[in-house]
């Protein structure tokens, strides 16, 4: 680890299908085959694939460099929105697969051959499209609400130092 250098991905970057990287570390990874194996591209899914697996995060467009460490790996798919990978991924029927190739009973972990056998339900691009605009506009909502709620609190915090300090 670094103060600098190229953002180094970790399990806990993975959160609810974003990349977080509120938490960032950094590396200064060698000119190797290792380095040039785990660093990722925009669009690219990446899969916890030990201790918590089957968290899932799409790469963002302006991730500059960044490696992933040996927890996490790398899916670049083609014929299928990222996106809507990563949410499959992510809802009851990844998660079964996930429980069925998890055969540790002590440390969850998933090998490469495990990875290639998942299977994602894929409709037509346009279906995918459609899903994940929904998606996007619950989140939208989401978000609105958490700022309804804020200003609400913060509207009631003010009436109750006014109460309290009989200026109501």
């Amino acid at each position: 680890y670094t103060d600098s250098g190229s953002k180094f991905i970790r399990i806990q970057n993975l959160v609810k299908g974003d990349l977080d990287m509120s938490d960032c570390a950094y590396v200064n990874a060698p000119d190797s085959a290792e380095a040039r194996r785990t660093l990722v591209q925009p669009g690219d899914v990446l899969l916890s694939i030990t201790a918590d697996l089957g968290r899932t995060a799409i790469v963002p467009d302006d991730i500059g460099l960044a490696h992933i460490n040996q927890h996490i790996a790398i899916l670049r798919l083609s014929g299928v929105n990222p996106a809507f990978a990563s949410h499959y991924l992510a809802s009851v029927g990844g998660k079964i697969q996930f429980e069925k190739l998890n055969r540790s009973a002590v440390k969850a972990g998933l090998n490469f051959d495990d990875i290639k056998s998942l299977e994602i339900t894929l409709p037509p691009i346009e279906l995918q499209d459609k899903y994940l605009k929904i998606v996007q506009a619950i989140k939208n909502y989401q978000k609105q609400l958490l700022q309804f709620k804020k200003q609400s609190d913060n509207l009631f915090q003010s009436l109750q130092n006014q109460a309290f300090s009989g200026n109501l």
